[in-house]
Order: structure tokens, then C-alpha cells, then sequence
């Protein structure tokens, strides 16, 4: 192997392990994260690309909140390009920061539109806001509505997302759901994600997938927008419960397991050296 192999082999390594840790960094920490790995490997910075698109990844990954006119999901479903996103409902493709966050500028395109699923869309993001409100008491949160395909043959993606931030106080956490459901089928991923950091490092994941029946009806906009967020609701209710339960057992269920039981005669180990070669001696 040549020298120019040996540094592709060691720019690839980098670029994986690169990619798993900041795509596995709690929301709001990826930009500390970079500079810290940039230390460690030297001769990178932030800007590199391996580095970028790191953080692209982490954002799609996170369904990052980018601040423009107004707040937007990122979502990387139905991208025209590389480093653009779509505002289906505003005919937009939006340019982001992905360090800071930011929406850059706006552009005017022309998207397929659908009158029947604009309808259903239209109704979905006002049932999806009013959700929002009623469940999330976090500022950073939002959520996002597309589709593809024609009245006949269609598919509807949906996102829900909540950040906790507050890296003074050494914790976050994130709430992401993501849904997609055609005109018989709804189908999500749940991922909860929370990290507490002081004097100590402990983070928990807990991921869930769903697949419920539904009907939905065209000509009935609203009552079928009513119909898929309640359903989405009811399941994600049935999730936190769940993690309430697991919570409340854990202290018979998993720490109870770890702890060392004890020896057959019930005593204690004594963990002095001597008293175990004193016991051997004794035996020769």
C-alpha cells in the first residue's frame, strides 16, 4: 500500500468514527463535540467537510429547529437538492446553517400540488400545532407536514420535535416522532433522547416503533386529520407510560440484577488478601 492509500484508509477511519459519535451527540451539544474531536485529531477544523456534513446528519437525525421568519423543522424527506429544503406548502426551497441554526435565504419554486392533499396537509398542521400545545411545554418544539404522490396513490410524512436545552445546568433532552401513513396505514419511529451531565455522564435512549390501521378520506379533510393526530397521540400517551412503568420498576427489575448477590453461605466477601492465604495455607 502507497502513501496516498495509507491517507485515504486514515481519512475514511476518521470520517466514520467522526460521523457515529456526532450523530449519536444529544441535541445542542454536536458544535462542542466537533471542536473537541478537532482537538483530538488535529490538523481539522470545524468547516472541514467530513466535519459538515457530520453535523448535517446530526441535524436531519435530531429534526433540528432552524430560525428564520419562522421556526422550521429540518427535514431532509423530500430535499431538490444537496443543501437545500423543501417549504412544500410556501413552494420554497430554504438554505440552512446548519452551525448556527439559521435559515439563510428562500427561494421560489415550483412544487407538484395536489388540491385534496393540500387540504389534508393544511388540516394536519393546524391539528399538529394545536397538539403541540396541549402536550409540549417546551418553547423549542414544532412540527411538519409532506407529502408526494396524487389523490390516488399518496404518502404523508409528519414530524414532531421538542428540545430541552440547558448546557449551563449540564443537561438536555429531545422528543422526536416521526410518522408517515398512506390512505389505510400509519407507520412511526419514537425516539427520546435525555443526558444529564453533572458531576457524572448519564444518558438514556429509548426508541419505539408503531404501525396502526386508519381511514382516511379525502373529502373529509378535517375529521380524517382529527382521526390520524389522535391516533398518533393515543400511541405516544401508551409510549410515556411505558417509560413511566420502567421507571418505577427499575430499582427491582435492573439495579436490583446488577447488584453482586451473595455467596451460598450469605456472608458477605471479605475482600483481605490475607485472610484468603491463611484459609489455603490451612488446606496444605
Amino acid at each position: 500500500m502507497n502513501q496516498g492509500e495509507e491517507e485515504i484508509t486514515q481519512v475514511q477511519q476518521y470520517e466514520k468514527v467522526v460521523k457515529y459519535i456526532v450523530k449519536n451527540t444529544p441535541f445542542g451539544q454536536a458544535n462542542l463535540v466537533i471542536k473537541d474531536l478537532c482537538k483530538i485529531i488535529g490538523n481539522i477544523n470545524p468547516q472541514d467537510p467530513i466535519m459538515l456534513q457530520a453535523l448535517k446528519d446530526h441535524n436531519e437525525e435530531h429534526l433540528a429547529l432552524f430560525k428564520g421568519q419562522s421556526t422550521q423543522i429540518l427535514t431532509s424527506v423530500l430535499n431538490s437538492q444537496e443543501d437545500f429544503y423543501v417549504d412544500q406548502k410556501n413552494n420554497e426551497t430554504i438554505q440552512v446553517d446548519h452551525e448556527k441554526l439559521e435559515i439563510i435565504s428562500r427561494s421560489q419554486v415550483e412544487l407538484p400540488s395536489e388540491p385534496d392533499l393540500n387540504q389534508l396537509r393544511d388540516a394536519l398542521e393546524q391539528q399538529l400545532n394545536l397538539y403541540l400545545s396541549q402536550q409540549f411545554n417546551e418553547k423549542i418544539c414544532g412540527a411538519y407536514v409532506m407529502y408526494q404522490g396524487d389523490a390516488s396513490d399518496f404518502t404523508f410524512y409528519l414530524g414532531i420535535t421538542a428540545k430541552t436545552i440547558n448546557l449551563p445546568n449540564f443537561f438536555c433532552g429531545s422528543w422526536i416522532s416521526t410518522w408517515e401513513f398512506t390512505r389505510t396505514q400509519l407507520k412511526g419511529d419514537l425516539k427520546v433522547q435525555a443526558h444529564y451531565y453533572e458531576d457524572g455522564n448519564v444518558q438514556l435512549k429509548n426508541v419505539n416503533t408503531f404501525s396502526e390501521g386508519i381511514n382516511v378520506d379525502l373529502s373529509a379533510a378535517s375529521e380524517s386529520a382529527k382521526q390520524i393526530v389522535h391516533t398518533i397521540s393515543k400511541l405516544e400517551n401508551k409510549h410515556l407510560t411505558g417509560m413511566d412503568n420502567l421507571y418505577n420498576s427499575m430499582p427491582d427489575i435492573f439495579f436490583k440484577a446488577m447488584r453482586r448477590p451473595l455467596p451460598i453461605t450469605g456472608t458477605k466477601m471479605n475482600w483481605n488478601e490475607n485472610v484468603h492465604k491463611l484459609v489455603a495455607n490451612l488446606k496444605q
